[in-house]
């Protein structure tokens, strides 16, 4: 089997500067062990800081790297070092990964009673993996054949009522600092609702739901809810609820009891200020399947933007909803569609469910939710008719980029590039687009195409690593191409970047005029002065003497370690400049000046 080919401008994009730096110095270092591939997923083990090694994977395919995950506690967005570490051996040397089965492979001849001996072997050896083993099959079965019990709602009330108070007891300034995790525990018995919806048991997973809304909005009277984590979850309860009410079939008593009861519980939510989408569920048991008036719909937008109470005085019942009402609703910003979390998208998500796809697809066409449909059809493998449909409906490079990235997932990197290079072109943000197509299309020797991706990309995220990228790609055309790509990058707010641009091309001049610029972030300043230490040291002494000074003067020991800082740069640059005796001089005359401060003689003791 040919092994995938991956390069270090492909890892770079997928990690922070410093996640790549670290990175290749575990690497350096011989930090990763124990390296395999199985199919395409590469494994190792890596040196860690809080545990003798992690675990890192990387998934890859004919586009690059596919996936990434690791056993650390890295959450900053991107590949963490160990991932970066893992990709660098595998690039440098790819023939020391050892081959091994997948696990399909390997379980492939055992029968079940091989399996059962196995997995008795690791519990007895492992016995926090009967846990786990525990939790996932008591997921509901979505067998017919086997009927479970109805659900006693007063165990899951219990379990809620124990959550809402858990803080009881707590001084107020500490509970307060629990609010989210209690709200996520009870995301947890949420979760546990949907599982039972999963399983085609809509009615259990309506009464938890109910239950936990009634339970935790009355938690509000007794918890400390600031910042508003408990009254978030409270209002995110409406597509959950309706989702689980569509998946019934009520009589329409029963739709009205169900309606009222909920009227109730959102009133007095409401009165606290947590009604969020709750409204979505009072929809779907009033209309069901059937279409919301469109005057409901856009009152309710109007409600909840300006936060009125009641209804305007001139509110007729009988008066027909026309273009100008919806007009004069738009002036303000204000969809009379519900986005995102309305009652279609709550619909869809049943549909989905319960694998009705035509259905699925007929109400994506009426509604217009172009993105969900083209995604459907990736699931159901009807490419040609997913890239048509996403290439014809679908206008942000946001939305390319989801069903790009579907394709891929498929194995369908060619017409995940199709519609990539289709959404570069769309109206948008083009960064996370430009971002996810410049590897994909480097993977396949598509220069020039990887060039327009990070070039898009550059505009609205520039990044000294992009920069570098850009200026490899586009190889001879550089010199014709670098005055538009200054041109945008003069015009961004990240003057950082811009800085150290001038550096890396050795402008040490128009470093230092990005530095002297106006409402210029210290941290700029700070990488002009290292950088043009060498060459320009003379006015790396005169900025961080100012600096320094002006920090000294304002008699705050926290700042006291920064002066220090750019004392230590004109230390260093007196010295290039061979004013060492100066710097000695200056250095016994601050000492005098600031004799009566302790905290700040303790950090020029330093120097």
């Amino acid at each position: 089997m040919a092994l995938p080919k991956i390069t270090e401008s492909m890892i770079r994009a997928g990690a922070s500067p410093e996640s790549f730096r670290r990175g290749k110095e575990y690497f350096e270092e011989g930090a990763i062990s124990n390296t395999a591939i199985q199919d395409t997923v590469l494994s190792g083990e890596c040196a860690g800081t809080y545990s003798p090694y992690y675990r890192a994977q990387a998934e890859l395919d004919e586009a690059g790297i596919a996936d990434a995950s690791c056993t650390c506690l890295y959450e900053y967005g991107g590949y963490c070092k160990h991932i970066v570490a893992l990709l660098l051996a595998y690039l440098h040397h790819p023939k020391s990964f050892t081959m091994r089965k997948t696990l399909e492979e390997l379980l492939a001849d055992l029968d079940r009673d091989d399996l059962t001996a196995i997995l008795t072997k690791m519990i007895q050896e492992q016995p926090d993996l009967y846990d786990r083993i525990e939790a996932m099959t008591a997921v509901p079965s979505k067998s017919k054949k086997k009927r479970r019990k109805k659900v006693d709602i007063e165990v899951y009330r219990r379990r809620i009522l124990s959550i809402a108070h858990s803080l009881d007891g707590m001084r107020m300034s500490e509970a307060y600092w629990h609010v989210g995790g209690l709200a996520n525990q009870l995301r947890e018995v949420q979760e546990s609702a949907m599982k039972f919806l999963d399983a085609g048991e809509a009615e259990s997973a309506l009464e938890i739901l109910l239950v936990l809304l009634e339970e935790s909005s009355r938690g509000i009277e007794y918890i400390d809810d600031s910042d508003g984590e408990l009254g978030g979850f409270v209002g995110d309860l409406g597509p959950s609820l309706a989702e689980a009410i569509l998946s019934m079939e009520l009589s329409q008593v029963e739709r009205d009891r169900l309606a009222r009861r909920l009227e109730k519980l959102i009133d007095y939510a409401g009165d606290y200020g947590m009604e969020g989408n709750l409204d979505i569920a009072v929809q779907a048991a009033k209309y069901g399947w059937g279409d919301v008036p469109k005057k409901m719909e856009s009152v309710r937008r109007i409600a909840s933007k300006f936060n009125e109470d009641e209804e305007p005085d001139d509110w007729d019942e009988d008066k027909d909803w026309d273009e100008e009402d919806d007009d004069e609703f738009s002036k303000w910003g204000l969809p009379i569609m519900s986005g995102i979390d309305d009652l279609t998208e709550a619909k869809l998500n049943v549909l989905d469910r319960q694998g009705r796809a035509e259905e699925y697809l007929a109400l994506c066409k009426k509604e217009e939710r172009h993105l969900r449909y083209a995604l459907k059809l990736c699931d159901l493998k009807q490419t040609v008719d997913a890239v048509k449909y996403a290439k014809k409906h679908l206008t942000t490079a946001e939305e390319t980029l989801e069903v790009a990235r579907r394709l891929r997932e498929l194995r369908l990197v060619a017409e995940a590039i199709e519609v990539g290079e289709h959404g570069i072109k769309l109206k948008g943000s083009k960064a996370g687009l430009g971002e996810w197509l410049g590897p994909v299309e480097e993977a396949q020797g598509r220069t020039k195409q990887a060039l327009t991706a990070w070039l898009a990309a550059f505009v609205e995220h520039p990044s000294l690593e992009t920069y570098k990228t850009i200026k490899r790609l586009a190889g001879s055309g550089w010199r014709s191409l670098r005055p538009e790509a200054m041109a945008k990058l003069r015009k961004s707010y990240d003057k950082q970047v811009l800085a150290e641009v001038h550096l890396l091309e050795e402008e040490w001049d128009e470093a230092i005029q990005v530095a002297e610029g106006r409402d210029v972030w210290y941290p700029v300043v700070e990488t002009v002065a290292d950088g043009v230490m060498q060459h320009r040291p003379e006015w790396v002494a005169k900025i961080s003497l100012k600096h320094a000074e002006r920090l000294m003067s304002e008699a705050k020991s926290k700042n006291y370690p920064i002066a220090t800082a750019w004392l230590k740069r004109v230390k260093q640059a007196y010295k290039l400049l061979g004013k060492t005796d100066e710097w000695k001089d200056y250095l016994e005359e601050t000492r005098g000046k600031y004799k009566r401060r302790p905290a700040l003689q303790n950090q020029l003791t330093r120097l």
